[in-house]
């Protein structure tokens, strides 16, 4: 994530703008996004839970936290959202994308499309219709199959007190290994805050969708229509059947197996087999 800042804005003019109480350094310059572990000041984030820890930068959260500028907020991921949107449609910050790179190895079809940032390796290959969005990174040897979208934003709102849906911008990356083929209309979203994972070997099948914020180890195999949610986390050689969900921030370990049609809700063991809905222990594999 490469967020630059165009305009100066001040902590207390954003708690203006959103109509929030402030504590702290009232004159701290907003420059940056971050999620909570991100330490740096001048960085806007939110949190919604208590923390003994004091938290650096523009945190929107609690009126109990402990932090270096706090913007008051009985719903931290809504105001976040509204002081995200305000500051990008402004020029107050901007996302900049890094210099676009394709290996003249590699084979673009015609009809795909390409942003500016976008950045593959040797040898590999881009079907038709393809639309690759800014900042993405896809090693060697990689197959993206006819009619797929990756770095498309993902599907995040928060919902005002007057009912409308507010996006949640997306502004991270997706970063795809080596030796990755993605199979025709599939649709890898870009990571919110951060990053969007496929590791090297992975395999997906057709109509497989993968949310932002996932992080898929080595070798993991995605079949027909298998949607996994925003930040699931998938081991290596993990094998997700057919028509499978995998719901928001599960963890599924290592050389784990999910069954056709599964609804997976909790975290999976490595090395064991699950199915059904919602998914249940069947053995070790």
């Amino acid at each position: 994530m490469n967020i630059i800042s165009k305009k100066k804005i001040l902590a207390f003019e954003l708690a203006s703008e959103l109509s929030l109480s402030i504590k702290g350094d009232r004159n701290q310059s907003v420059k940056n996004v971050g999620n909570i572990e991100y330490n740096e000041s001048n960085a806007i984030k939110f949190f919604k839970a208590h923390s003994e820890c004091h938290l650096s930068g523009v945190v929107i959260g609690p009126s109990s936290l402990n932090a270096e500028t706090l913007l008051i907020s009985d719903n931290p991921r809504l105001d976040f959202c509204k002081a995200l949107n305000f500051l990008i449609e402004n020029d107050y910050l901007q996302i900049q994308p890094e210099a676009s790179f394709v290996h003249p190895s590699s084979k673009i079809a015609d009809s795909a499309i390409l942003e500016e940032g976008v950045t593959i390796g040797a040898n590999c290959i881009v079907e038709h219709n393809v639309v690759i969005h800014k900042n993405t990174y896809i090693g060697e040897k990689c197959i993206i199959r006819a009619n797929t979208v990756i770095g498309a934003q993902g599907f995040g709102f928060e919902q005002d007190v007057d009912g409308e849906w507010i996006r949640f911008p997306h502004l991270g990356s997706v970063i795809i290994g080596n030796n990755v083929e993605i199979g025709a209309l599939n649709r890898v979203c870009v990571g919110s805050l951060g990053d969007t994972i496929i590791g090297s070997g992975v395999k997906t099948d057709n109509l497989v969708h993968i949310a932002h914020n996932c992080n898929i180890g080595d070798n993991v195999m995605l079949t027909a229509c298998s949607e996994l949610s925003g930040g699931v986390s998938l081991g290596e050689n993990v094998w997700i059947g057919p028509n499978s969900t995998i719901t928001e921030k599960v963890s599924i370990g290592k050389n784990a197996l999910v069954g056709i049609g599964s609804l997976v809700r909790k975290n999976v063991a490595a090395g064991t087999v699950v199915a059904g809905s919602p998914a249940k222990f069947l053995k070790d594999r």
